[in-house]
């Protein structure tokens, strides 16, 4: 077994454990057992640094890969089916090994920032076991190298998530959240099961390289609309996990959960886990699903920024950004920018975690407020936390010299391509959306940062019923932070808070992906991530006739070194490689194109709420409908409520009314006609059968009776009886001759 692959195991396997020691044993351990969660992920981090620096800095292989499997069941020859057996295994390539890092750096700095912000809770304990869990999962996912353990982990994020969404059970609204990111999940995640299913029925094997493999062969038997159908389904999985319309839903309310867990699920886990799934099975993904994908994330980008702009809530602002920025990255991926795609994945999981830990920061030291109205001035208080929080909002912004610009640019410039060279059109609305959704980013968290640090404090202003509703909203868990601030006055956080912040704030800056902050494809990162080696091609032609379906790339080294030194892609289909050509000429139209777009955005924030030259609650008045359709979401949730719930308990009663009146009704009615058949054969029996028999039995009785008196046995008996049988019959001789 390959050494990398070892010490993935034991990155894979150190969560859980930590999972196991502290949901058994923390009420046993100092400090309910923190310690062991931040030296464990402080362990799984180090070992996966050293799996990234052997891979991405060592190696310098853009085609690196290593894999290891064994077989886990064996079910031998199926009737019916054939050989059947599942094998598990585990894949190490140049995006495995920056996931690797990602998710234990993040999860280890939410682990530490948590021993500040959840102390005193009285579940301490068990919040760091499920973070282990849930770190657990996603590592799982990162991980397996076919589609039913990447099932099996994806399950298993899941249930994590519903975990500590609802950490604070006691709140009917935490109980809600859970449910509703269950129930929506459970939706995708059925997509995502028949999609594999398809796939099995074709090749009889779940791993990625056996398909991929069987597709480069010609060998999937069903019509390009069945593959076609699989690969949407599959990414059924992700618009689940990764909160694209129409499951976006519940990704708003798992804000209920601690604020860090916000940072970890928005960041490196959960949300991530759906994009990094379509990236997996990139290359089975048609044209027509392609499409399909890039309309979406384009819709959700710019769905959710519109939503962002009104939302008061300053985890709520970033919870919609989240989608938002998710949106960006499928479509991304949907236009064919697979490098691109998987760099704003990396970028927005540093910069997210730094806002939601930020964010974290600010509630905790206005002591549990989290209505911007009611912030204000918090610069000078929190002077860490407003540098790192202004850094990390410059990168979700998209400004130059930050990580975010590279990365969403380069998303951009291929939805530019993209639409170039499906000949314009209607395809220009996937690049529209991306812009006009960048000058929205940069609004709604102008308005964020100008709300929460500059002016004076609002506080004094708040409502009384909204200090009241406050305490209540946030008081299972938020009483232990009383006695800390007993004097209410804003400070700085404690050390174990603010470090993460600094580290993520630092991984937001241009440099520590590329030298040139114009353009992230002279960087390490898009470099290393190239499109997979085989890329879809000619499925019309291709699928279901013996020919090949998918087309051999050129390994880097053919593809001569001044495509590697642009970043370019050679493809064997020339249709991506004018993809990849036009792209690469949008590059720049995007940087001015978005540049312009993020200053209109800030300036407008600025004009509203720093210069105060348009009033917002004048101008909300004054667009009333428009305000109140971005506030209540798109009134997505009403629309859910009068339909799918609405319809769904119709259709319960519905069916309820025909399993009791109709269904119930015939098994009623039958069973009273098999009684009284019943009644009516007892009836005969009794009276007819049972009367015939019985009567019988009374005459034979009867007649026995009579006879055995006649049966004495005495002679003189016998001889009267002669007697009177010859005086009887001389009586009725005579009668007869007197007559």
């Amino acid at each position: 077994m390959h050494s990398l692959i070892q010490l993935s195991i034991v990155v894979l396997l150190l969560p859980l454990l930590s999972f196991v020691i502290l949901i058994f044993f923390n009420r046993r351990l100092p400090r309910r057992g923190d310690f062991v969660g931040v030296g464990i992920l402080g362990t799984a981090f180090a070992i996966s640094a050293y799996i990234f620096w052997t891979v991405i800095v060592q190696t310098y292989d853009p085609a690196f890969r290593v894999a290891w499997n064994f077989t886990w069941i064996d079910l031998g020859n199926v009737p019916g089916i054939g050989p059947l057996t599942i094998k598990m295994g585990i894949v190490i390539d140049n995006l495995t090994a920056i996931m690797l890092a990602m998710v234990t750096l993040i999860s280890l700095l939410v682990h530490l920032y948590s021993t500040g912000y959840m102390a005193g809770d009285k579940n301490y304990g068990r919040y760091f076991a499920f973070l282990g869990i849930f770190t657990f999962s996603m590592l799982g996912i990162v991980l397996s190298d076919n589609l039913f353990s990447i099932y099996i982990f994806w399950e298993l994020v899941g249930l994590s998530s519903y975990l500590l969404i609802g950490f604070f059970f006691e709140k009917d609204s935490a109980a809600d959240a859970q449910k509703k990111a269950f129930l929506a999940n459970r939706v995708g995640d059925i997509g995502m099961w028949l999609g594999i299913l398809i796939l099995y029925s074709q090749f009889h094997t779940f791993s990625f390289a056996e398909i991929y493999a069987n597709l480069a062969a010609g060998k999937f038997a069903m019509s390009n609309a069945w593959l076609t159908a699989a690969g949407l389904l599959l990414f059924m999985g992700c618009v689940g996990k990764s909160a694209q319309f129409p499951l976006h839903i519940w990704l708003p309310d798992a804000m209920e959960g601690p604020t860090p867990v916000s940072a970890l699920i928005h960041a490196a886990t959960m949300v991530a886990a759906g994009v990094y799934f379509v990236a997996r099975i990139f290359v089975l993904l048609t044209p027509d699903a392609l499409h399909v994908i890039a309309f979406i994330g384009a819709f959700t980008a710019f769905m959710a920024a519109t939503i962002a702009i009104t939302q008061n809530d300053i985890k709520r602002v970033l919870a919609y950004s989240t989608v938002s920025q998710l949106g960006y990255m499928v479509l991304g991926l949907g236009v064919g920018a697979y490098s691109a795609a998987l760099f704003h994945l990396v970028t927005h999981a540093f910069f997210k975690a730094c806002l939601f830990l930020g964010s974290g920061a600010i509630i905790h030291a206005m002591h549990h407020e989290q209505d911007m109205r009611w912030m204000g001035g918090l610069r000078k208080h929190m002077p860490w936390t407003f540098a790192t929080f202004t850094l990390a909002t410059l990168a979700l912004a998209g400004l130059p010299l930050t990580s975010g610009f590279m990365s969403k640019d380069a998303i951009l410039a291929g939805a530019i391509g993209f639409a170039n060279v499906e000949g314009g059109g209607v395809y220009y609305i996937i690049p529209v959306l991306g812009f006009f959704s960048a000058m929205l980013t940069a609004f709604y968290m102008g308005r964020q940062i100008w709300l929460v640090f500059f002016g004076e404090s609002r506080t004094h202003l708040k409502p009384a019923d909204d200090h009241h509703s406050a305490h209540h909203a946030h008081g299972a868990h938020d009483a232990h932070n009383d006695d800390h601030h007993a004097d209410h006055g804003v400070h700085e956080v404690s050390w174990n808070m603010r470090a993460p912040l600094v580290i993520l704030a630092a991984l937001s800056v241009f440099f520590v992906y590329s030298p040139n902050p114009l353009d992230g494809a002279q960087g390490w990162f898009m470099k290393m991530i190239k499109t997979p080696a085989t890329v879809v091609a000619s499925y019309q032609s291709a699928v279901g006739s013996g020919h090949s379906a998918l087309k051999e790339l050129p390994s880097a080294e053919a593809a001569g070194e001044h495509a590697s030194e642009k970043g370019e892609h050679t493809f064997a289909d020339p249709r991506q490689a004018e993809l990849a050509h036009t792209s690469h000429a949008a590059h720049y139209t995007a940087i001015y194109i978005s540049s312009i777009m993020v200053i209109l955005g800030i300036t407008l924030a600025g004009v509203v709420f720093v210069f105060k030259i348009i009033d917002p609650d004048k101008t909300a008045e004054t667009i009333r409908p428009l305000y109140l359709f971005s506030l209540n979401k798109w009134y997505w949730d009403e629309i859910y409520q009068a339909t799918f719930i609405r319809g769904s308990l119709l259709l319960s009663k519905m069916l309820y009314w025909f399993d009791r009146n109709i269904i119930d009704g015939m098994v009623n009615g039958a069973a009273l006609i098999v009684r009284n058949v019943a009644f009516a054969n007892n009836s005969f029996d009794k009276y007819v059968v049972d009367g015939l028999v019985n009567f019988t039995a009374f005459s034979v009785n009867t007649t026995g009776a009579v006879l055995r008196k006649l049966q004495t046995g005495k002679v003189q008996t016998y001889v009267v009886m002669l007697l009177a049988v010859v005086f009887g019959y001389f009586v009725f001789y005579f009668t007869r001759l007197i007559y």
